[in-house]
């Protein structure tokens, strides 16, 4: 008697393999899933920062007469030599209480072979558009000519880096002030 309980409570070799084959499967089912969960709360927390420096770019414009700064597109790489402007993350860091953390875009990392992240090279991984440098916030939002504010991309991401099932992307704050996908 004493035998048959000892053996009715323990598992076989081909229960337990058939068990591990099963929590095999159902992680490979949810590794997918989870990894797509990742990527999109990479994506949300892209879309909170840029929205965050768009506010901060309508407290900069309130502040300096309704004027946009006046930054580099990519500090490392100055349009003009001669007369390099500043950084945007320098321009707007009081508009966001010092927070550098909001110039970070989660999916900007570098690899062995990618040069490295922008947010360590350029100061923000978020590119100015500095065709409206100076620009009065007005002439953008209420333009005479053909281009709306919502065609008016302020800031975005210096590459597509956030994956969609169209392919990689890049997300923008837009002169009105909404975010999206590019």
């Amino acid at each position: 008697m004493n035998r048959l309980n000892r053996s009715m409570a323990a598992f076989t070799l081909i229960e337990l393999l058939v068990v591990i084959a099963i929590l095999g499967i159902l992680a490979s089912l949810l590794l997918p899933a989870l990894a797509r969960s990742k990527e999109k709360a990479r994506n949300t927390q892209c879309l909170n920062n840029l929205h965050q420096l768009g506010a901060a770019i309508y407290l900069y414009a309130d502040d300096h007469n309704h004027q946009l700064p006046a930054a580099e597109r990519q500090p490392s790489n100055p349009v003009f030599p001669t007369n390099v402007l500043p950084r945007i993350c320098d321009l707007l860091s009081n508009y966001v209480s010092r927070s550098t953390q909001i110039f970070v875009c989660p999916n900007d990392k570098g690899s062995n072979n990618v040069p490295p992240p922008y947010y360590v090279k350029e100061g923000s991984s978020y590119e100015w558009n500095y065709t409206f440098n100076s620009q009065r916030l007005e002439q953008i939002l209420y333009p005479s000519g053909t281009l709306s504010p919502v065609q008016a991309p302020l800031m975005y991401d210096y590459e597509n880096v956030h994956k969609t099932s169209k392919g990689l992307n890049k997300n923008v704050v837009w002169a009105d002030g909404h975010v999206e996908k590019l």
